[in-house]
């Protein structure tokens, strides 16, 4: 990348991690959207492909504008809450979901546990959408600018 081009980053850095995470995500999206792809696992992991945009622009801006790629990723891995929050984070969604199965129950609402998966399959759904359903652009949104 020549040096203008790193400059005018630098000296313009949220405008460039908008316009290359858009790009990113657009050109990703749109050529999938394009290819009239079928619902698959394939298209399921490029729609989450395409959700790199924000990581991928703020790397771009924290390596052009000089800053360090090591420093910008380990802020990843910065636990800023304590136990008890993340307890709360983790325990409240299934808390929310037992409490509405023992109410559908309650009401006369069919229970079949017939076709109740393994619980690592649950839980394989849940790390999933959590890193690859909105989780990958995180790292992106976070404070690269002031790196």
């Amino acid at each position: 990348m020549s040096d203008s081009i790193r400059a005018w980053i630098d000296r313009h850095r949220l405008v460039s991690f908008v316009a290359i995470a858009y790009a990113f995500t657009w050109t990703v999206q749109g050529a999938l959207a394009y290819s009239g792809m079928e619902a698959s696992w394939t298209h399921s992991i490029l729609i989450g492909f395409g959700g790199f945009g924000p990581p991928v622009g703020a790397a771009v801006v924290v390596w052009a504008s000089g800053g360090s790629l090591r420093t910008w990723v380990g802020q990843m891995f910065k636990w800023r809450i304590g136990a008890k929050w993340w307890a709360l984070a983790l325990g409240l969604p299934a808390v929310i979901l037992a409490v509405g199965v023992l109410l559908f129950a309650a009401a006369g609402g069919p229970l079949d546990l017939s076709g109740f998966e393994s619980p690592f399959i649950y839980l394989f759904a849940i790390a999933w959408g959590t890193v690859w359903g909105g989780g990958q652009e995180d790292l992106g949104w976070r404070g690269f600018i002031a790196e």
